[in-house]
Protein backbone atom coordinates (compact mmCIF):
# COMPACT_ATOMS: atom_id res chain seq x y z
CA UNK A 1 0.00 0.00 0.00
CA UNK A 2 1.51 3.73 -0.86
CA UNK A 3 -0.54 6.65 0.45
CA UNK A 4 -1.92 9.36 -2.01
CA UNK A 5 1.17 11.89 -1.59
CA UNK A 6 -1.51 14.60 -3.13
CA UNK A 7 -3.74 14.30 -0.81
CA UNK A 8 -1.43 14.29 2.01
CA UNK A 9 -0.36 17.50 0.97
CA UNK A 10 -4.26 18.88 0.49
CA UNK A 11 -5.42 17.93 3.77
CA UNK A 12 -1.38 19.80 5.43
CA UNK A 13 -3.05 22.86 3.87
CA UNK A 14 -6.33 23.10 4.66
CA UNK A 15 -5.17 22.18 8.62
CA UNK A 16 -3.18 25.09 8.67
CA UNK A 17 -5.35 27.10 6.71
CA UNK A 18 -8.21 26.36 9.51
CA UNK A 19 -5.73 26.97 12.58
CA UNK A 20 -4.44 30.28 10.94
CA UNK A 21 -0.84 29.02 11.61
CA UNK A 22 1.69 25.98 11.13
CA UNK A 23 4.31 24.73 8.88
CA UNK A 24 3.74 24.01 5.53
CA UNK A 25 7.73 24.21 3.95
CA UNK A 26 8.80 21.43 6.09
CA UNK A 27 6.01 19.27 6.30
CA UNK A 28 5.52 19.06 2.37
CA UNK A 29 9.56 18.32 2.10
CA UNK A 30 8.84 15.59 4.17
CA UNK A 31 5.71 13.84 2.67
CA UNK A 32 7.31 11.18 0.82
CA UNK A 33 9.48 9.73 3.52
CA UNK A 34 6.27 9.94 6.25
CA UNK A 35 3.73 8.17 3.89
CA UNK A 36 6.61 5.30 2.79
CA UNK A 37 7.43 3.83 6.30
CA UNK A 38 4.02 4.42 7.50
CA UNK A 39 2.83 2.30 4.23
CA UNK A 40 5.74 0.08 4.63
CA UNK A 41 6.42 -0.25 8.14
CA UNK A 42 4.13 -1.12 11.52
CA UNK A 43 4.20 2.40 12.79
CA UNK A 44 0.54 2.25 13.47
CA UNK A 45 0.82 -1.08 15.85
CA UNK A 46 1.23 -0.40 19.67
CA UNK A 47 4.18 -2.85 19.50
CA UNK A 48 5.81 -1.99 16.32
CA UNK A 49 8.42 0.11 15.09
CA UNK A 50 9.00 3.65 15.93
CA UNK A 51 9.51 7.07 14.39
CA UNK A 52 10.53 10.73 15.91
CA UNK A 53 9.96 13.48 14.34
CA UNK A 54 12.83 15.20 15.82
CA UNK A 55 12.12 18.37 13.12
CA UNK A 56 8.66 18.60 15.72
CA UNK A 57 7.30 21.54 13.73
CA UNK A 58 6.35 19.78 10.44
CA UNK A 59 3.61 17.58 12.56
CA UNK A 60 1.35 18.27 10.25
CA UNK A 61 2.21 16.18 8.04
CA UNK A 62 1.79 12.65 10.42
CA UNK A 63 -1.14 14.19 11.51
CA UNK A 64 -2.24 13.95 7.44
CA UNK A 65 -0.78 10.69 6.94
CA UNK A 66 -2.77 9.46 10.31
CA UNK A 67 -6.09 10.85 8.74
CA UNK A 68 -5.22 9.04 5.55
CA UNK A 69 -4.55 6.05 7.03
CA UNK A 70 -8.12 6.56 9.06
CA UNK A 71 -6.45 6.45 12.63
CA UNK A 72 -8.02 10.38 13.41
CA UNK A 73 -10.93 11.57 11.57
CA UNK A 74 -11.88 14.82 9.40
CA UNK A 75 -13.27 16.73 12.44
CA UNK A 76 -10.05 16.38 14.86
CA UNK A 77 -8.08 17.93 11.53
CA UNK A 78 -9.62 20.79 11.85
CA UNK A 79 -8.88 21.11 15.75
CA UNK A 80 -5.34 21.69 14.89
CA UNK A 81 -3.25 23.85 17.19
CA UNK A 82 -6.69 24.31 19.15
CA UNK A 83 -6.43 24.91 23.36
CA UNK A 84 -7.55 20.83 24.57
CA UNK A 85 -6.63 19.77 21.13
CA UNK A 86 -4.57 16.27 20.88
CA UNK A 87 -2.86 17.64 17.55
CA UNK A 88 -0.80 19.99 19.02
CA UNK A 89 1.54 22.50 16.62
CA UNK A 90 4.24 20.09 18.10
CA UNK A 91 3.85 16.45 18.49
CA UNK A 92 2.67 15.67 22.40
CA UNK A 93 2.52 12.09 23.04
CA UNK A 94 0.74 12.69 26.27
CA UNK A 95 -2.29 13.94 23.95
CA UNK A 96 -2.11 11.71 21.04
CA UNK A 97 -0.78 8.41 21.57
CA UNK A 98 -0.61 7.07 17.85
CA UNK A 99 2.46 9.20 18.34
CA UNK A 100 6.10 7.59 19.52
CA UNK A 101 7.58 10.86 20.97
CA UNK A 102 7.12 14.48 22.27
CA UNK A 103 9.36 16.38 20.42
CA UNK A 104 9.68 20.39 19.59
CA UNK A 105 12.58 21.91 21.12
CA UNK A 106 15.11 20.69 17.96
CA UNK A 107 18.32 18.47 17.97
CA UNK A 108 16.89 15.91 20.72
CA UNK A 109 14.97 13.43 18.56
CA UNK A 110 17.71 11.88 17.57
CA UNK A 111 18.43 10.86 20.96
CA UNK A 112 14.88 9.57 21.39
CA UNK A 113 15.49 7.18 18.67
CA UNK A 114 19.04 5.90 20.08
CA UNK A 115 16.92 4.84 23.06
CA UNK A 116 14.57 2.83 20.93
CA UNK A 117 16.36 0.92 18.77
CA UNK A 118 18.57 0.13 21.73
CA UNK A 119 15.73 -1.02 23.92
CA UNK A 120 14.49 -3.12 20.82
CA UNK A 121 18.16 -4.81 20.70
CA UNK A 122 18.34 -5.41 24.39
CA UNK A 123 15.09 -7.32 24.14
CA UNK A 124 16.03 -9.08 21.37
CA UNK A 125 13.22 -7.58 19.13
CA UNK A 126 13.12 -7.13 15.38
CA UNK A 127 12.05 -3.54 15.49
CA UNK A 128 13.18 -0.55 13.55
CA UNK A 129 13.60 2.91 14.89
CA UNK A 130 13.28 6.08 12.68
CA UNK A 131 14.13 9.73 13.31
CA UNK A 132 13.56 12.51 10.75
CA UNK A 133 16.08 15.47 11.50
CA UNK A 134 16.02 19.20 9.66
CA UNK A 135 19.43 19.86 7.87
CA UNK A 136 18.82 23.64 10.08
CA UNK A 137 18.70 21.27 13.34
CA UNK A 138 21.98 19.72 12.52
CA UNK A 139 23.53 23.01 13.53
CA UNK A 140 22.72 21.50 17.27
CA UNK A 141 25.53 20.37 19.41
CA UNK A 142 23.05 16.95 20.94
CA UNK A 143 22.71 15.75 17.41
CA UNK A 144 26.17 14.81 16.86
CA UNK A 145 26.61 13.63 19.98
CA UNK A 146 23.74 11.54 19.14
CA UNK A 147 25.88 10.54 15.40
CA UNK A 148 28.62 9.94 17.67
CA UNK A 149 27.04 7.36 19.94
CA UNK A 150 25.07 5.25 17.75
CA UNK A 151 27.13 3.21 16.00
CA UNK A 152 28.84 2.18 19.60
CA UNK A 153 25.46 0.06 19.79
CA UNK A 154 25.96 -1.08 16.51
CA UNK A 155 22.33 -0.14 15.80
CA UNK A 156 21.29 -1.27 12.55
CA UNK A 157 17.62 -0.82 13.65
CA UNK A 158 18.07 2.80 13.44
CA UNK A 159 17.83 5.06 10.48
CA UNK A 160 18.41 8.88 10.44
CA UNK A 161 16.42 11.17 7.57
CA UNK A 162 18.03 14.23 7.30
CA UNK A 163 15.45 16.24 5.65
CA UNK A 164 17.90 18.49 3.42
CA UNK A 165 15.23 20.86 2.01
CA UNK A 166 18.50 23.42 2.17
CA UNK A 167 16.36 26.25 4.47
CA UNK A 168 15.59 27.25 8.11
CA UNK A 169 13.34 29.70 9.94
CA UNK A 170 15.68 32.66 9.49
CA UNK A 171 17.33 32.08 5.58
CA UNK A 172 18.99 29.17 3.68
CA UNK A 173 21.27 27.12 5.63
CA UNK A 174 24.26 27.49 3.52
CA UNK A 175 24.19 30.92 4.13
CA UNK A 176 23.66 30.60 8.32
CA UNK A 177 26.25 27.47 9.27
CA UNK A 178 26.96 25.46 6.30
CA UNK A 179 26.86 21.52 7.11
CA UNK A 180 29.41 20.24 4.19
CA UNK A 181 30.71 18.17 3.58
CA UNK A 182 27.66 16.33 5.27
CA UNK A 183 28.11 12.88 4.08
CA UNK A 184 31.67 12.82 4.89
CA UNK A 185 31.33 14.44 8.19
CA UNK A 186 28.40 11.94 8.93
CA UNK A 187 30.26 8.69 7.82
CA UNK A 188 33.34 9.05 9.95
CA UNK A 189 31.57 8.67 13.07
CA UNK A 190 30.46 5.20 11.66
CA UNK A 191 27.69 5.11 9.53
CA UNK A 192 26.02 3.90 6.46
CA UNK A 193 25.07 7.35 4.30
CA UNK A 194 23.87 7.56 1.36
CA UNK A 195 21.76 10.82 -0.54
CA UNK A 196 19.19 10.42 -2.75
CA UNK A 197 16.29 12.50 -4.05
CA UNK A 198 13.70 12.71 -1.02
CA UNK A 199 10.89 12.92 -3.38
CA UNK A 200 11.41 9.89 -5.01
CA UNK A 201 9.43 6.89 -3.62
CA UNK A 202 11.97 4.75 -6.05
CA UNK A 203 14.78 5.30 -4.42
CA UNK A 204 13.19 5.29 -0.41
CA UNK A 205 11.94 2.45 -1.18
CA UNK A 206 15.55 1.16 -2.41
CA UNK A 207 17.21 2.20 0.25
CA UNK A 208 14.97 1.05 3.15
CA UNK A 209 15.25 -2.45 1.19
CA UNK A 210 19.00 -2.24 2.28
CA UNK A 211 18.17 -1.11 5.57
CA UNK A 212 15.88 -4.11 6.21
CA UNK A 213 19.07 -6.55 5.36
CA UNK A 214 20.95 -5.81 8.47
CA UNK A 215 24.71 -6.30 7.05
CA UNK A 216 26.88 -3.82 8.49
CA UNK A 217 25.88 -3.75 12.06
CA UNK A 218 25.78 0.06 11.20
CA UNK A 219 23.17 2.76 11.62
CA UNK A 220 21.71 4.36 8.24
CA UNK A 221 21.56 8.00 7.60
CA UNK A 222 19.76 8.49 4.60
CA UNK A 223 20.27 12.36 3.65
CA UNK A 224 17.18 13.70 1.65
CA UNK A 225 17.36 16.20 -1.27
CA UNK A 226 14.02 18.18 -1.08
CA UNK A 227 12.60 20.79 -1.64
CA UNK A 228 10.59 23.29 0.73
CA UNK A 229 7.33 23.33 -0.19
CA UNK A 230 7.09 20.62 -2.92
CA UNK A 231 4.02 20.33 -4.61
CA UNK A 232 3.41 23.97 -4.52
CA UNK A 233 5.42 26.16 -6.61
CA UNK A 234 5.12 29.25 -4.33
CA UNK A 235 5.49 27.78 -1.58
CA UNK A 236 8.86 26.44 -2.15
CA UNK A 237 10.90 28.99 -0.53
CA UNK A 238 12.19 30.25 3.04
CA UNK A 239 9.30 32.37 3.27
CA UNK A 240 6.95 29.63 3.90
CA UNK A 241 8.34 28.29 6.81
CA UNK A 242 5.63 29.48 9.32
CA UNK A 243 3.10 30.48 7.99
CA UNK A 244 -1.02 29.97 6.79
CA UNK A 245 -2.24 30.69 3.55
CA UNK A 246 -5.20 33.09 2.84
CA UNK A 247 -8.13 31.76 1.74
CA UNK A 248 -6.95 32.69 -2.15
CA UNK A 249 -3.64 30.94 -1.58
CA UNK A 250 -5.35 27.97 -0.46
CA UNK A 251 -7.30 27.90 -3.62
CA UNK A 252 -4.62 28.30 -5.60
CA UNK A 253 -2.52 25.78 -4.03
CA UNK A 254 -5.39 22.99 -4.15
CA UNK A 255 -5.70 23.80 -7.64
CA UNK A 256 -1.75 23.01 -8.43
CA UNK A 257 -1.80 20.31 -6.52
CA UNK A 258 -4.98 19.18 -8.54
CA UNK A 259 -3.48 19.35 -11.87
CA UNK A 260 -0.20 17.92 -11.16
CA UNK A 261 -2.33 14.94 -10.10
CA UNK A 262 -4.03 14.90 -13.32
CA UNK A 263 -0.97 15.33 -15.35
Amino acid sequence: MNLDTKEIRKTILKMIHAAGSGHIGGSFSIVEVVSYLYSNFNLSEKNGDKIILSKGHAVPCIYSVLFQLGLIDESEIYSFRKIDSRLQGHPDKKRLDLLHGTTGSLGQGLSLAIGHALAFKMKNLQNNAFCIVGDGELQEGQVWESFMLAPKFKLDNLCCFIDRNGSQNDGHVDEILSLDPLDKKIRSFGWDVCEIDGHSIEEIHSEMDKFKQRDNCMPKCVILNTKKGMGVSFMMNPSWHAKAPTDSELESALREIDNESDA
